[in-house]
């Protein structure tokens, strides 16, 4: 979501320069996936994570094997690309975000135990990997209408039942601060879960500064915690990337 003033693999002489270690996208079979690890060689850069899942959805029993066997897919990637995090999510997502499939017709219940046994069956491959499958909770009132993962609370029992090392959950501060807010109090009640952070700041999904957050108190908090993972800036520049970099380096 930045540089994208700039066709995509110049994006990573562009973060380089601005002085990040690493870069992270979504989608990965639209991608030149050697020409991406050519690229973190030459400018000295890894890659964070990427989206590990794509067109199944983690609720639906009936895509279980095809999630299970794209997640194995994933994992290979990441495993070439020395990534260590794939995000997941609990619904597929179309083009700009869109909820494939809202399944109204499944229950609460049956979603969440058909989500603990994928996880659950995962999670011994991931180890095995060295990768984190990052679990991540959406918005549904601005972005994501339908997606059934909204709450870091669910998403963090989920990830405590599991009980691996390699599944966690992605914070998303933008997501969580549309559908919960409360998010220093959030961080402190669920910080064994989270091997993760996105940051943008609410309205709009913008640089830090630019809206309602107190960051320097959300970093502050993560301090304090002793969080020691990585935190991504998925967020759309208010005028441009420059800007919105300068802006992240003042945090």
């Amino acid at each position: 979501m930045l540089f994208t003033e700039v066709p995509f693999e110049d994006r990573f002489q562009r973060a380089r320069e601005s002085g990040f270690d690493y870069i992270e996208f979504w989608s990965w079979q639209d991608k030149d996936i050697p020409k991406i690890k050519d690229l973190c060689r030459v400018f000295d850069l890894k890659v964070a994570s990427f989206s590990g899942d794509q067109d199944f959805s983690m609720i639906d029993e009936n895509q279980r094997e095809d999630y299970i066997a794209f997640i194995d897919e994933s994992i290979e990637v990441a495993r070439f690309l020395s990534c260590g995090h794939l995000v997941v999510h609990s619904n597929a997502l179309g083009e700009n975000g869109v909820v494939k499939n809202h399944y109204p017709h499944s229950s609460h219940l049956k979603k969440i135990t058909v989500m603990f046994d994928v996880l659950k069956t995962l999670a011994p491959k991931a180890e095995k990997a060295r990768v984190t499958l990052a679990l991540e909770s959406l918005n549904t009132r601005v972005d994501h209408a339908g997606n059934f993962l909204t709450s870091t609370r669910e998403a963090a029992e989920l990830v405590r039942s599991v009980n691996s090392a390699s599944v966690k959950i992605l914070y998303d501060i933008y997501h969580m601060q549309i559908m919960e807010g409360n998010i220093i109090h959030t961080l402190e009640a669920y910080i064994d879960t989270v091997g993760y952070i996105h940051m943008a700041d609410v309205p709009g999904r913008h640089e830090p500064g630019t809206g309602e957050i107190n960051f320097a108190n959300v970093m502050n908090a993560l301090k304090k915690l002793r969080y020691a993972g990585i935190i991504g800036f998925e967020l759309t520049p208010s005028q441009n990337s420059s800007e919105a970099v300068q802006a992240i380096k003042r945090l």
